[in-house]
């Protein structure tokens, strides 16, 4: 879907672009969002503009940022009556957004003091890059002084450069960035177009894949003081598993209509056939063995090697019969193994 702007020919109300939107959706998160705000009001880059797009929320949203309104004109709050998600915002935001380059933000996150300067003047000096990411450092406690690199389940983000199939594969193996991670040109958005609706909560992980087959160029630039911090805590969307699940399924269905190359596509298979193993055997028996077979028999459908078909198949008819850590030693690690070298089996 294109991106249309609904500022006049993409100028803010003064007359001119910002060097850079920010735009933040927000769902009941009154509490943390002037954390939020204070460190955007924190950067030393100051020629910006923030777009918040307030998804429905019930609490006290509206009064915090209407607060911060009334003290600084480059904050902008647009509410919408009824909960759409993530993605819905975030498309608000774009259309409502002047700047020459777009910094995506939660509101329960924060910027280290530098990013917006120091990424903004990489990509002035690097005109071939069309994004530019540095690292996420998370904290779970409602101050920052516990952080940490890794997620509490260690998982890590890969630092990948590149643009072409070798930026393709890696993003169809995982995600590579956080949201709030990256700025990026808006040609970039402009050419990618709106986020899909259909997808929260991993319409960001689609994002970048469609970026990538844009022809898009990332580019990971530790710069000093440039990274993103990110809160963990139990309302966050990513923490839903199962939905998680559903949405990386659905962006694997997509993505195999999308990817010209053969090993690449093939590796998208092999992996979403090893992702409904994995949540097959996380399931905890009882009571959700049936739930096991069922993605087992998932996996079993979309497994291109017949070897694997079988021992998917069996999988499946004997889980209900076995806890999940015995199916996990005789099935999931043969796939694992076998995803990871996918790539050098087919010749690559």
């Amino acid at each position: 879907m294109p991106l249309k702007s609904t500022v006049n020919a993409a100028e803010s109300e003064e007359g001119r672009r910002p060097l850079v939107s920010v735009i933040i959706p927000t769902h009941n998160y009154g509490g943390l969002i002037g954390e939020t705000l204070d460190s955007l009001r924190a950067q030393t880059l100051t020629d910006w503009e923030c777009i918040i797009v307030d998804d429905g929320s019930t609490d006290n949203t509206a009064e915090v940022v209407k607060a911060y309104c009334e003290r600084d004109s480059r904050i902008k709050y647009f509410p919408q009556q009824q909960t759409r998600l993530q993605a819905a915002a975030k498309n608000v935001g774009l259309q409502k957004s002047a700047g020459r380059h777009i910094q995506f933000l939660d509101a329960d996150d924060l910027l280290e003091s530098h990013k917006l300067e120091r990424q903004v003047s990489y990509l002035d000096s690097h005109p071939d890059v069309d994004l530019v990411y540095g690292s996420a450092n998370y904290f779970t406690t409602q101050k920052n002084e516990h952080l940490s690199w890794t997620m509490p389940d260690n998982h890590s983000w890969p630092q990948i450069s590149g643009s072409g199939s070798a930026l393709l594969e890696s993003l169809v193996r995982k995600n590579t960035m956080v949201i709030s991670a990256p700025l990026m040109r808006r040609s970039l958005s402009e050419k990618v177009g709106l986020f899909d609706e259909g997808l929260p909560p991993a319409e960001d992980w689609d994002y970048w894949l469609r970026c990538a087959l844009a022809g898009a160029r990332f580019q990971f630039a530790e710069l000093k003081d440039t990274g993103v911090l990110i809160r963990i805590h139990s309302t966050s969307s990513s923490q839903n598993r199962r939905r998680m699940h559903k949405a990386g399924q659905r962006i694997r269905k997509k993505l195999a209509g999308s990817i010209e190359s053969k090993e690449i596509r093939g590796l998208n298979q092999e992996l979403r056939a090893q992702e409904e193993a994995e949540f097959a055997v996380s399931q905890p028996h009882p009571p959700n063995s049936l739930s096991a077979t069922v993605h087992l028999m998932r996996a079993t459908w979309f497994a291109p090697r017949l070897r694997w078909k079988a021992k998917l198949f069996a999988g499946a008819l004997i889980a209900p019969f076995i806890s999940p850590g015995r199916l996990a030693n005789t099935l999931f690690k043969p796939i694992v193994k076998s995803a990871r070298d996918y790539s050098a089996q087919s010749g690559r």
